[in-house]
């Protein structure tokens, strides 16, 4: 195991939260290389003699992870999204891709919900009219309690979401693809289909990622099945979301308004017209961000490596699991 090295972003003579996965790594032995890059051209110089490397805010579609050098084993995500990479071209290189799970779960969640009653108690436009000293009407307050919050994807985040919404006396509905009735009975949650979700919701909260399958999966046909008095909440990821009909929606009032973390360009454009939406709160793809999960973001990263380089499948967060056979021939991992 001695003698690996792994590739972070970063400024070498500052290591910051990026000893938590130095130290990991010294427990058997390997190194992590810190380095500044920027662009591609750079990360592939700086890659040629590591094994691995940290996602690092680039984008490696398959041209990219085809010039990757042969010795590279693994690639760590900084988080649980994974768009970053093409995961397939990585998988038929026998490259192994993880991400970091059951960390930011509450903290997206909880954020879910702070957009959530940010739009039905009309949080912004209140605190404008405190700060501009102009009145408002109590009557147009969204209530919360017995309403019905549909969640697109329940997944951890999603189950998540759902143990918050049950102080709120909210009915949970959600649909996903990859999610029986039996795995939602122990949360309270009844699985339907998205256009019965869009349609019967009060609150719809999306946490999808995103993947060749998902680009636009929420688009103008669910928007309009939606409630005038709806709100549309969004922590998953912006590409997910049709923007276009979204704004539509929204100017045309097939719903009452949305709380995006997420947008399909981060961050938006100053003429996008999110920005100027008085129904419309914006925050700038922070859902995880905490304390807590700052730290420990970067210490199950490290044992995520540890774990990997040792030639062990990690317990949770591989992306990849159709890499098993080319990665047991090539770096001597289990074959299940």
């Amino acid at each position: 195991m001695a003698g690996f090295t792994i590739l972070a972003p970063g400024n070498p003579d500052n290591p910051g939260p990026n000893q938590y996965i130095r130290d990991e790594l010294k427990t058997i032995g390997a190194e992590l290389k810190i380095r500044s890059y920027s662009t591609l051209e750079e990360m592939l110089e700086e890659a040629r003699d590591v094994d691995g490397f940290t996602q690092g805010g680039l984008t490696y579609n398959r041209e990219v992870v085809e010039a990757l050098p042969e010795r590279i084993r693994v690639v760590g995500a900084g988080g649980i999204g994974v768009d970053f990479i093409d995961v397939e071209a990585a998988t038929e290189r026998g490259i192994i891709v993880y991400n970091i799970q059951r960390v930011f779960e509450r903290e997206v969640a909880q954020h879910a919900m702070m957009l959530l009653l940010a739009c039905a108690r009309r949080l912004m436009i209140i605190n404008r009219s405190m700060m501009e000293g102009t009145p408002i009407s109590r009557g147009t307050i969204q209530p919360i309690y017995d309403q019905t919050l549909g969640l697109v994807s329940f997944g951890n985040i999603g189950r998540a979401m759902a143990k918050i919404a049950a102080g709120f006396d909210l009915r949970v509905i959600a649909c996903d693809p990859f999610v029986t009735q039996a795995d939602a009975d122990p949360w309270g949650v009844t699985m339907v289909d998205q256009e019965t979700l869009f349609r019967e919701s009060d609150f719809v909260s999306c946490h999808v990622p995103l993947g060749p399958g998902t680009h636009h999966l929420i688009g103008e046909r669910d928007f309009r099945n939606m409630k005038p008095s709806a709100y549309f909440i969004n922590t998953g990821r912006g590409k997910v979301v049709d923007e276009k009909a979204l704004i539509r929606a929204l100017r045309e009032g097939w719903l009452a308004g949305a709380g995006l973390d997420v947008q399909e360009q981060e961050p938006p454009a100053p003429d996008n017209p999110l920005r100027s939406m008085e129904q419309v709160v914006l925050t700038p793809h922070y859902a995880s961000a905490s304390e807590r999960g700052g730290v420990e973001r970067f210490k199950k990263a490290g044992r995520q490596l540890v774990t990997i380089l040792s030639g062990r499948w990690p317990e949770d967060g591989l992306v990849n699991p159709a890499v098993k056979p080319l990665a047991a021939e090539k770096w001597g991992m289990p074959a299940e």
